[in-house]
């Protein structure tokens, strides 16, 4: 074994891991006065009892990890037999192989090697790399209340090393559903840290003062180390003090015109109901940008809205040197974001990049997209896929598309070997003259779910010639669309899309709670189409949210319960949660996304 051992040692080099957030890393350096790893692997050698052979070279691989060598120790750990070390030893070899296993990123391993570690270890030292390496798999995971919980029990055996920044950086990201049950904890120092971020969540919900929430707080939790985050808030004005001066700035006039009176009507229709802030409203196409930021200025601006179409959002957002928040209504510009600046798109780039978050949520491996042959199709198919790749790397893409209504039927025959299915069946048949073999296709395995990258009118024809093309004996493949299929009168037809589930806005889906003001607005505005009707969504949230703002920026985990969808800051986007629903008949019902299962069908 030994032999084979070193033989393995002259490959493997050690892996590129990760990037982190900036928080404890968890790093063993070999003790000089202990024996090398090759000391110990001459022991091994050299040893006459079984035990004594496979303790040996779990020291070799212990010693390989604290010389940062993950590919030596594997080398090694993974020829050890376990049913010559003692019960201690065991737990060694455990704690060792999550070690290995954390060095290659290959986290479920590590969760299951450390698993009811804790009772068989006895040192301190021990002890803290356990937690060391539970928190390393749940920061690589995004588990950000277990990370933090880690850092929490982590902190008292880091003598010198307060984690009071690398603790916030992950509690604030927890979703704010946590914070509104707060969890228990008999740790007094976890106590102080669930307090403060349940305060600062209700403070959110119900409107009430910030400034009064922290100042209780600090009250409280007088020695408390999350005391500087505290203090930080407090001396943020735009934390404490919600913005009274707003201003919007839209095209009122010119090409947008439309499009920017739907975001104002939204504003408008929040202001109405409750509004405390004195807000302007700013033709973005009668000024020029100095005249823009000069009236900003006067106004002693504390909050600006907009602008609404990209290229005023670059235009004007280039004087990063100004005191106001800002929430623009599109796509962050390129190159370096001003500070205090966030984003919120309302597109259907958006709305792609959301629907592949939620299809692999749902752990779907294979799917199928069909769209348009434009340049507009094709960059939707890039961005579904970029992103699917990304979180999705053991999953694939099939992508087809059409450049006409005719071509439609033979693609997505092609795409679901229909196509194959039938020339089987005729070269049976040829081969014995007078038959007529009666025969089913059978409906592709590797494709879980299919996702239409066009509008209403493409979707009515291409979801025919998809029903018809599974298998009559198997479960269906879902079908999935974005909110452009959700565009006409419900009057006209539905029936063709029956089944095909899409995302859209919560307010123009059925059972909203804010039901009565799309009534009447409907009433009041003539020729408001479904896209306006959104935009009126988001002018409607972009108020509401105006108070809370500066705070989201630093509570991404978060959420605001909006016309346009529920809404969280990540980094400098606001990130927008769809509802899902279904064309059921000539209706649409509600279909939440985790009803949906994948599953195999046949």
């Amino acid at each position: 074994m030994c032999i084979a051992v070193f033989t393995l040692l002259g490959c493997g080099s050690t892996p590129k891991t990760t990037e982190l957030p900036p928080v404890v890393q968890a790093k063993v350096t070999q003790d000089p006065a202990q024996p090398s790893a090759q000391q110990w692997l001459a022991a091994a050698h050299a040893a006459h009892s079984k035990h004594a052979v496979q303790l040996n070279l779990l020291h070799a691989a212990t010693a390989f990890l604290d010389n940062n060598q993950p590919h030596h120790a594997g080398a090694i750990l993974i020829d050890i037999e376990s049913i010559h070390l003692r019960p201690d030893d065991i737990a060694q070899l455990r704690m060792q192989k999550a070690r290995f296993h954390a060095a290659i990123e290959d986290w479920p391993n590590v969760m299951l090697n450390i698993a009811d570690l804790e009772q068989r270890l006895t040192t301190r030292q021990e002890r803290t790399q356990l937690m060391r390496l539970n928190y390393q798999a749940a920061a690589a995971q995004q588990q950000h209340f277990r990370a933090g919980e880690q850092l929490i029990q982590l902190e008292p055996y880091l003598t010198g090393e307060p984690l009071t920044e690398q603790i916030w950086f992950h509690l604030r990201n927890v979703p704010a559903d946590v914070w509104r049950n707060v969890p228990r904890s008999n740790n007094q120092n976890a106590q102080g840290w669930y307090s403060l971020l349940a305060r600062l969540t209700a403070a959110l919900d119900q409107q009430t003062s910030i400034l009064s929430a922290l100042e209780q707080w600090q009250r409280d939790f007088p020695q408390h180390l999350a005391g500087s985050i505290v203090h930080q808030l407090i001396t943020t004005p735009a934390i404490t003090t919600p913005p009274q001066q707003v201003a919007v700035l839209l095209p009122l006039t010119g090409p947008f015109e439309k499009q920017g009176h739907a975001v104002r009507y939204g504003i408008l229709a929040a202001l109405a109901e409750q509004g405390q802030e004195d807000v302007h409203f700013i033709d973005t196409n009668q000024f020029t940008d100095e005249q823009i930021i000069s009236r900003l200025e006067q106004l002693n601006t504390q909050l600006v809205i907009g602008p609404l179409d990209r290229t005023m959002v670059e235009r004007v957002f280039k004087y990063t040197d100004h005191p106001w928040l800002q929430l623009a209504l599109n796509h962050a510009p390129e190159g370096d974001i001003p500070a205090g600046s966030s984003y919120f798109a309302l597109d259907i780039a958006a709305e792609t990049q959301a629907a592949a978050a939620a299809m692999q949520e749902k752990n779907y491996q294979g799917i199928l997209l069909l769209g348009p042959d434009t340049n507009r199709g094709r960059q939707l198919s890039d961005l579904f896929s970029r992103y699917w790749h990304n979180q999705q790397p053991t999953g694939h893409i099939r992508t087809g598309f059409y450049a006409t209504s005719a071509e439609m039927r033979n693609l997505v025959r092609n795409n679901l070997k229909v196509a194959q299915s039938e020339d089987r069946k005729a070269r049976l048949e040829s081969l014995i003259p007078g038959s007529k073999i009666e025969m089913d296709f059978r409906s592709r395995q590797d494709i879980d779910a299919i996702y239409l990258l066009g509008d209403a009118s493409q979707a009515r024809l291409l979801n025919p010639f998809i029903n018809v093309s599974l298998s009559s004996f198997a479960s269906p493949i879902p079908v999935y669309a974005n909110s452009t299929v959700n565009e006409e009168a419900r009057t006209q037809g539905e029936s063709d899309l029956a089944g095909i589930r899409f995302a859209d806005a919560p307010w123009l889906l059925p059972q909203h709670a804010q039901q009565a003001l799309h009534t009447q607005l409907t009433a009041l505005i003539r020729g408001w189409s479904r896209s306006e009707q959104r935009l009126t969504a988001m002018g409607y949230d972009s108020i509401r949210i105006a108070p809370r703002l500066a705070l989201m920026q630093h509570l991404n985990g978060y959420e605001y319960n909006g016309l346009s969808g529920q809404l969280r800051i990540h980094g400098h986007t606001l990130v927008r949660e769809l509802s899902w629903a279904m064309f059921d008949g000539d209706h649409i019902s509600l279909e939440p996304l985790q009803h949906v299962q994948p599953r195999r069908r046949n």
